[in-house]
């Protein structure tokens, strides 16, 4: 019997233990409520639609000097170098030299650079000049045009070989040139480079270069920080090139370009740039969308040393121009839901009203006033 009246107080001890732990659990709960419970409307009249540049500066995490401001990223840089041809402008040349294209070969273990003018000669003493400077990669060959030395049908001559006097004697057996077409005075086809006809090589040098770079640099990021060519900086450098007005079937450049890529989460630029926005935006404006679909970057300039870059971002924002003060009585708030706050406001006519309630599990305005956040 002792037994079965200590169960039974055991067991009113737990029920008693239990109910005031939940009472506890709802105390707690309700007074968190209320302690974290918000609304933060944001109301806005006068929207404007406009354009918007903001420069925003790169730096690295390892900058002594590191801007609160800055974006911290990284510079990538490679080099590499490409060769474009294009066909040079083809006309019909009246000419009273003799000319022609001849073929220069090179068996020697050197490239062989020779310059414009650069003397040919015939075996029966017959001189001619090159219209353009050229290097004869060794073990290869250069198609070129070459005029006579003088007027007149007497440097007319077949199909025949050239010596280059101006080379040492003992490597004229292994560079010389070759005519197949003879040389002659009568109308022919000519190609003549132009500037039209460089700017084509470059451009297709600059659009080569974009696919390489982002290629190597893209190589050796995350997939996430991968770039595009809106954050390519690119440095182009002639190593070799025609000029505008030399005989040449095809227009040759090569460069070297130096290649920058800026790398960045993009997640944290586009903070920093709706963070910079919001600041340089005229007295009384408040930013209201960030158009990052239309966002386009330019690259103004890069210190390697510093391992920092400036940025001009340039995209579409939508502004409102408001300056009311609000005179709104929050008493009357208390307690609605986002329906009926929408209700509420319209005598205000706003274009646009943003309402967020916090934590997550609230669906109404606060008791507490201080809690009631308006802009």
């Amino acid at each position: 019997m002792n037994q079965t009246i200590k169960r039974k107080s055991s067991n009113t001890y737990s029920k008693l233990v239990g109910f005031f732990l939940f009472l506890t659990v709802i105390a707690i709960f309700v007074v968190t409520h209320f302690a974290l419970a918000k609304v933060h409307i944001k109301i806005y009249t006068d929207l404007e639609e406009k354009e918007a540049s903001v420069l925003i500066e790169i730096q690295s995490e390892n900058n002594e000097n590191l801007s609160a401001d800055a974006l911290i990223g990284k510079i990538i840089n490679t080099d590499i170098e490409i060769t474009a041809t294009v066909a040079s402008n083809k006309e019909t040349i009246n000419s009273d030299k003799a000319g022609g294209y001849v073929t220069i070969y090179n068996n020697y273990s050197k490239d062989q650079p020779l310059i414009k003018t650069t003397r040919l000669l015939t075996p029966d003493d017959k001189l001619f000049r090159l219209s353009e400077g050229v290097t004869v990669p060794a073990g290869s060959q250069v198609k070129v045009w070459a005029e006579a030395d003088g007027e007149g049908e007497g440097f007319v001559t077949e199909v025949t070989t050239f010596i280059i006097p101006g080379l040492w004697e003992g490597l004229q057996d292994k560079i010389y040139a070759k005519s197949f077409d003879g040389m002659s005075l009568q109308s022919i086809p000519g190609f003549t480079v132009s500037q039209e006809n460089l700017d084509a090589a470059r451009e297709q040098i600059r659009k080569e270069a974009i696919t390489q770079s982002l290629a190597i640099i893209n190589g050796l990021v995350a997939d996430k920080l991968a770039i595009n060519q809106n954050r390519l900086k690119l440095y182009f450098e002639d190593i070799s090139s025609n000029q505008v007005g030399d005989i040449s079937e095809e227009t040759s450049v090569t460069q070297k370009i130096t290649a920058h890529g800026l790398i960045f989460d993009q997640e944290n630029f586009i903070n920093k740039a709706k963070e910079k926005l919001s600041k340089e935006l005229e007295g009384g404006q408040v930013l209201v969308n960030f158009d990052e679909e239309k966002i386009t970057y330019n690259v103004l300039e890069i210190n390697l040393e510093k391992d920092e870059a400036i940025l001009e971002v340039k995209t579409s924002v939508t502004v409102s121009s408001s300056e009311n003060i609000w005179d709104i009585d929050k008493g009357k708030l208390i307690g609605l839901n986002e329906q009926d706050l929408r209700v509420y406001f319209k005598q205000f006519n706003p274009e646009k009203i943003d309402i967020e309630f916090s934590p997550f599990w609230v669906k109404t305005t606060p008791l507490l006033k201080d809690h009631i956040i308006i802009e």
